[in-house]
């Protein structure tokens, strides 16, 4: 399975930055009759209460698209419902937090953050006394490096040799963390410095992993990788087709079909494809593993780590595309560009295409409840419990409980660590012996 995935680093970028463009292929009218949201457990569609292109502004320019050039891939369809200047997710919602569909980790307890700080101090003590870059890749409202940063400044730790930068790409997400994070409400310039409030700390937001500075680098990706886009293949009885979406004229509602002939991405993925025999569906991101190797290849030249943490698995799942309304699953054809719409990450993949680069190494994937327990979340919590009152107390432990829990974040909730090969410890988190 290693040597099947082992594509060409500019192989890779060549077939991602064609995909961006329109696929020109047919596809059958077979309509792909099975959600795509849980494989486990599979019901036919009801899209009775769906949104159409009469009520629905993307959905509309979806259906225009797709009368003129065919069917789009989901990878398409991601981009569009999330990232469309116009009617976006991300360019027009506020996502995070009780008000927002989802909520991540950070927006739980500040302990997070916190227990986050530690793994950056221990890793970057461990390269030595040198100036640290630290960069949050994705990072929500700020809430995340907030935390990190209140550590970091109470340990006293660096200070004006610290430059911290985030890569967002949502022009509304980079204000609300300039309002976190600056104290201001403006509209943050990209690779232009800023520096906090009350420190020394160099801030600036960044598009593109060049713009960073030549330092050891500290890259936290915390729900970064789900939300990339996603090619879907179905297995059926003429081989592998990738999955696509159709607009329907009578419902006036996007569906899901079946291209009838092979792909670019099907041709790229075709030997791997042809080796699995065990699943009925794959989800396949090669954007995913376009900016893990960027990653890997600013470690190996800079030196420094990742820490990579989402929901995911390492290759044995199937079907997991699927949207978010409310803190509720939705199917992402639902309700397209008013929904969160993400799919869990393959972390074998992450891992097979970052060893393309030459002088990493990679420790895990490890469960956010290991994680964490190896951090000290018990030792950390009993502390910040101390003196509170009953109900404070109890607010704390909930919180803990969302984080560890099987029944929450526990166990679904995985880490990645990247270390340049030149640091020969192992990650503080990812050791029983922590």
């Amino acid at each position: 399975m290693f040597q099947i995935r082992q594509f060409s680093y500019a192989l890779l970028q060549r077939a991602y930055c064609y995909s961006l463009n329109r696929y020109q292929s047919s596809t059958t009218n077979d309509v792909v009759n099975s959600s795509s949201s849980d494989t486990n457990n599979k019901q036919l569609i009801n899209s009775t209460s769906w949104a159409t292109s009469d009520t629905n502004g993307l959905v509309k320019q979806l259906s225009i698209r797709i009368k003129s050039g065919g069917p789009i891939t989901i990878a398409d369809f991601m981009r569009e419902a999330l990232l469309n200047p116009k009617d976006g997710y991300y360019t027009r919602h506020e996502v995070f937090g009780k008000k927002g569909d989802f909520i991540t980790a950070p927006e739980i307890s500040q302990i997070f953050g916190e227990l986050l700080a530690v793994w950056v101090m221990y890793e970057h003590s461990s390269n030595g006394d040198n100036a640290m870059q630290l960069v949050e890749l994705g990072p929500g409202r700020g809430t995340l490096m907030k935390d990190i940063i209140r550590v970091l400044e109470k340990r006293k730790y660096s200070d004006k040799n610290t430059f911290i930068a985030l890569y967002e790409a949502s022009e509304l997400m980079r204000k609300r963390q300039a309002e976190t994070l600056l104290g201001q409400s403006v509209d943050p310039v990209i690779n232009t410095d800023y520096r906090m409030p009350n420190s020394n700390y160099s801030l600036k937001w960044i598009d593109d992993l060049k713009q960073l500075n030549s330092h050891n680098t500290y890259f936290i990706a915390n729900e970064l990788f789900d939300a990339y886009p996603i090619h879907k293949f179905q297995k059926t009885p003429k081989g592998w087709k990738e999955v696509m979406i159709d607009w329907n004229p009578t419902t006036k509602q996007l569906q899901y079909v079946l291209s009838s002939r092979q792909t670019t991405i099907g041709q790229l993925y075709q030997n791997f494809l042809i080796d699995i025999k065990d699943r009925q569906h794959v989800e396949i991101s090669p954007q995913r593993s376009v900016m893990m190797q960027n990653i890997c290849a600013h470690i190996k030249t800079h030196g420094g780590s990742a820490l990579i943490g989402d929901y995911g698995h390492w290759g044995e799942k199937e079907d997991t595309f699927r949207g978010f309304c409310k803190h509720e699953v939705v199917d992402a054809l639902s309700d397209p560009g008013n929904i969160d719409i993400t799919a869990d990450v393959d972390f074998e993949e992450l891992a097979l295409s970052g060893s393309q680069i030459s002088s990493v190494h990679f420790y895990g994937p490890i469960s956010q409840r290991n994680f964490l327990y190896n951090l000290g979340i018990d030792v950390r919590a009993t502390i910040l419990a101390r003196n509170k009152t009953a109900e404070q107390q109890k607010e704390i432990l909930s919180a803990v409980e969302k984080l560890v829990s099987p029944n929450y974040m526990g166990d679904r909730f995985l880490y990645l660590c990247v270390q340049h090969e030149n640091n020969k410890k192992t990650p503080v988190g990812f050791s029983s012996s922590d």
